[in-house]
């Protein structure tokens, strides 16, 4: 139920053994390598040379394969947040390791690929040629035609439609000009012109003040004929892409194998990578990392068959061990909520693990943002039904396990509100009505109860922060910054309720008097001792005002709690509007049952959906603002074992 005890441990062994030992390594998946500091050896200890540039070209064209056959494989449906890897028997594959020719796929698959980008520039091209083409279709010449002689030039072109008229009556006036109009739309006229060779610079002249755009041709035989031929070669294009695309798809079922070479190939060069961070001289080797405390006999064990290495182990915290990484080792009902603090941040090695002390409150407050105990049941259900039908990973499977601990929770805050899908206890049959005893208060008629308990809540959710700051000092030997610094805060609080219950009667006025004490003295604490490391007495007010002031803040973090009060009492309300709905729809006839059906299930799913979203953004926010901020540092580094991995597959 804390942070796993740490030991930094150095392999030294003859050279010979080095791959061998790394492969032994990544078989035993207990051991994070880490690149050898050249400093703490000989100068006769020098990082090796590796080359890895042959299984980095190799995995290179293999995820290109894969996500060339990627294209043409069905598409599977699936919630796509978790992926999933792919289960590959063992002996299949070391088989496709030994056996299967992926470089012979590769070059199919490049070689398809070539091909389908010259048929689809060739495609595009003909399209853009075909629309140029389609507005000269009623040209009845060949386009060869067209070109100038001796005494007759042709000029084909396009003007905007409000200069038609003008440039026929300027062209008239030429004589020696022929005009045919080939195609009218509706802000352009496409025509070819037939004119005088002596008239060409008066043609020029129209053409550049009635803003005419001349076309030129590089097609032979008649437009019409021309576009046919396009047509034809498009069609026999799409045929052959098509084939292309059919030899595409029966490559598809060897995507696996691909897969596996890719995945096989990755560790082959993480293990290289691995030989470049160790240190050799001409005999031995040395390699460093980090193991668990718990898992070091087990990696004795395993080296066991090496009978030269020599292992020697520090403790964490020992000179030279460099930033320690971190495991988290939780109970079976709190390894779920690791997730929670994952998203936030691991914890430092030497820092407190949040996680035992979160996860029951962020239970209950994502329960008290639903406050009804019908979709308590709805979402323990789904939550239930993912984790046993859905493939969604080891952090997929954490996210649902917290999903139904919490609706399971809800189901009880359910019950003492008298909430099930939006309906009262008050108003259920009276075969139901020993259900109605266990109802403490209705948030719709009763919504200052349930502030006081949110705010309850929040009060003993930060009071365990600052306990555990407390308590994280006097493990670290800061007796002072615990009794000066941390204390206080809590004599405030706890100054302040019992003040607070006095004064409004609920306790006498000796406990209320006695909370004025603790409130008083908590603040006089703080103002006193917060500068207590400076010598400047101006620097040592300004921190105790400082200090003072965060009382503010305090209360700030307690109010923040009561957005728990705001969503439980949104779901509520909610699921009531969704009742009344479907009882209106009702009312209708013919397809008012149908219509009412459609509404309470749609309406209640999406309120679970929006809410049980809202609910977990928000009770994060409390854990992460209010909770960890009393205590917790976080940005740990993550301790990831050498293991057989990769991005595709794993063995079954």
């Amino acid at each position: 139920m804390a942070v796993a005890e740490m030991r930094k441990v150095y392999l030294i062994a003859e050279e010979s053994l080095r791959d061998s030992i790394i492969t032994k390594l990544r078989e035993l998946s207990l051991f994070q390598p880490e690149t050898v500091d050249g400093k703490s050896f000989a100068s006769s200890f020098k990082p090796p040379r590796v080359e890895t540039d042959q299984l980095e070209e190799a995995i290179s064209h293999l995820s290109w394969t894969i996500d060339y056959l990627g294209q043409f494989e069905q598409k599977r449906p699936g919630l796509g947040l978790f992926p999933t890897k792919i289960m590959v028997k063992e002996e299949d594959y070391f088989h496709w390791i030994k056996n299967f020719d992926w470089q012979g796929i590769f070059q199919r698959c490049s070689e398809f690929k070539d091909r389908l980008e010259k048929l689809r520039e060739e495609k595009n091209n003909l399209f853009e040629r075909l629309h140029f083409l389609h507005h000269w279709e009623e040209l009845p010449l060949p386009l060869e035609r067209l070109r100038e002689d001796k005494y007759i030039i042709y000029r084909s072109g396009i003007v905007p439609r409000e200069n038609g008229p003008d440039l026929k009556s300027k062209l008239d006036e030429l004589k020696t000009t022929y005009l045919h109009i080939v195609k009218e739309e509706v802000n352009e006229l496409y025509f070819l012109l037939a004119c005088s060779r002596e008239n060409s610079e008066e043609v020029e002249s129209i053409f550049q003040k009635l803003r005419v755009e001349k076309v030129f041709f590089k097609e032979l035989g008649t437009p019409g004929g021309k576009i046919k031929e396009m047509k034809d070669r498009i069609t026999q294009i799409e045929k052959e892409i098509s084939a292309i695309e059919t030899k595409s798809r029966h490559l598809v079922k060897q995507r696996i194998k691909l897969m596996s070479l890719h995945d096989h190939f990755y560790n082959l060069l993480r293990e290289r990578k691995v030989a470049s961070g160790t240190r050799s001289s001409s005999y031995t080797f040395v390699l460093e990392g980090w193991v668990k405390k718990e898992d070091l006999s087990g990696l004795r064990r395993g080296l066991k068959e090496f009978s030269s290495l020599e292992m020697v182990v520090r403790r964490a915290g020992e000179k030279g061990e460099g930033k320690v990484p971190v495991a988290l080792s939780n109970r079976r009902f709190f390894k779920p909520f690791e997730f929670v603090t994952n998203l936030y941040g691991l914890p430092l090695y030497f820092e407190v693990d949040p996680t035992p002390f979160m996860a029951p409150f962020f239970a209950l407050f994502l329960a008290f943002c639903l406050t009804d105990g019908g979709y308590g049941i709805i979402l323990a259900a789904l939550a239930y039904l993912g984790l046993k039908k859905m493939k969604i990973g080891e952090e997929g499977k954490k996210l649902f396990y917290i999903l139904f601990i919490s609706g399971l929770i809800t189901v009880v805050v359910g019950t003492l509100t008298g909430g099930i899908f939006g309906v009262q206890f008050s108003a259920l049959p009276a075969f139901l009505s020993p259900l109605k005893r266990l109802v403490l208060f209705n948030p719709l008629t009763q919504p200052m109860i349930f502030l006081a308990i949110a705010l309850g809540m929040g009060i003993v959710h930060i009071l365990l922060g600052i306990a555990l700051e407390i308590w994280d000092s006097l493990r670290k030997g800061e007796i002072a910054t615990a009794l000066l610094d941390e204390v206080p805060w809590i004599s405030i609080i706890l100054g302040a309720i019992l003040l607070g219950l006095g004064r409004f009667g609920y306790l006498g006025e000796t406990s209320g008097t006695f909370g004025l004490i603790m409130l008083l003295g908590g603040a006089g604490t703080l103002f006193i001792f917060a500068g207590r490391s400076s010598k400047n007495l101006f620097i040592r007010l300004g921190k105790g005002i400082y200090q003072i002031y965060g009382v503010v803040g305090l209360f700030g973090d307690i109010l923040s709690y009561s957005r728990l009060l705001a969503l439980g009492l949104a779901t509520s309300v909610i699921a009531t509007i969704v009742n009344t709905l479907a009882r209106m729809a009702s009312e209708i006839p013919l397809v008012g049952p149908v219509a009412m059906v459609i509404i309470l299930i749609g309406g209640h799913l999406g309120n679970i959906g929006i809410n049980c979203l809202s609910g977990f953004i928000h009770t994060a926010r409390l854990q992460y603002v209010e909770f960890f901020g009393k205590f917790y540092q976080g940005g740990g580094q993550s301790f990831i074992p050498f293991k057989e991995e990769g991005k595709y597959i794993a063995l079954s």
